[in-house]
Order: structure tokens, then sequence, then C-alpha cells
């Protein structure tokens, strides 16, 4: 008796649990096993996709957002790799017992180059949008205005997860207050 219980329970886990991810991809409008997305590829637009929807942008204007997106990303991934190798060297060298001060005031000084270069990039970034924006509506600047500060706010969500979790970043050093922008 004891045994078919056990299996009953089971049964029901396993259904309440198949009847849940129908219902989040019920949700999602397709999952990813919908006979239209046979390979189950990503179901939402990507955000700048939904941005130049959103922005009614010509052929022409989403051609060259999306160009300085792509520069921009490129950039910042080459410099991003390049400071994790950096930050990987610094650690090594930490990890031999008795680092070469020499050699880490080096890699310190490389990262910190690197970091600043990063910074230079972001600005540039920022400042090729505002260049792009200025050409567009006003409607349209309000609404890429508000995308901007969603897209800000979330990614700032996602570093304060990222270091509650880790117990140290910026939030939890309290050198980063949090922000509500609505």
């Amino acid at each position: 008796m004891m045994n078919r219980t056990k299996t009953a329970v089971i049964a029901m886990i396993a259904l309440v649990g198949l009847v849940c991810t129908g219902l989040v991809f019920a949700r999602w409008g397709q999952g990813p096993m919908a006979a239209d997305n046979p390979a189950g590829q990503q179901v939402r637009r990507p955000g700048l996709d939904r941005l130049i929807e959103r922005l009614e942008l010509t052929d022409e204007q989403a051609d060259a957002l999306k160009a300085i997106f792509k520069e921009h990303y490129q950039t910042m991934k080459e410099l991003r790799d390049k400071f994790r190798d950096l930050l990987r060297a610094i650690r090594e060298e930490l990890a031999t017992g008795e680092p070469d001060e020499g050699k880490l005031a080096d890699l310190i000084a490389q990262a910190k180059a690197v970091r600043d270069q990063m910074q230079a990039e972001r600005d540039a970034f920022r400042a090729e949008l505002d260049e792009f924006t200025a050409g567009l509506s006003v409607k349209q600047q309000a609404q890429f205005l508000l995308f901007e500060a969603r897209m800000f706010r979330r990614m700032h969500r996602r570093m304060e997860r990222r270091s509650m979790m880790e117990g140290d970043g910026p939030v939890a050093a309290g050198k980063l207050a949090p922000v509500t922008v609505r």
C-alpha cells in the first residue's frame, strides 16, 4: 500500500511539472517545440529589433543604429577579453605565494589602461547614440530615452543580484546605490 502511495505522489509531481512547463511555454506564445519553431530558436526578439520596431525607423536608420551597436559590442568584447586575461594573470601571479612585484605592477598598469579604454569606448558609444538620436523626431527621442533607461535599470539589477550572490561587488561595498527608474 505504501509503494502505491509513493508511486501516486511521484506521478502527481511529474504531472504538475509537465503542466507548469506547458503553461510557461504557452505564456511565451510558443515553446521551443512549437511546429513553427522546429529548431528551438529564441522566441523573444532581441531588444535592438524591438527598439527599431518601436521607433519605426527607416531601413537606413535601422542599419545605422545596428552598425553603432555592432561596432560597440565588438570593441567591448575585445577589451573585456583582454581585461579578463589580465585579471587572470594577476590572480595567477598572486597564487604563486611569492609574487614578482615588478610583474604585478606591470599587469596592474595594463589592466588599468584597458579599464580606461573601456570607459572611453562607453563614452564614445554614448556620444554616437546621442548624435544618432539627434536626427530623430522628438517622439522617437523620448521613446529611445525610455528604452535606454529600462536597459540600464535591467543591467543595474543584474549587477545588484550578482554582487548580492557573491557577497562583494559595488552594491555590497556601498559604492553603487540602488537605482529606481520607472
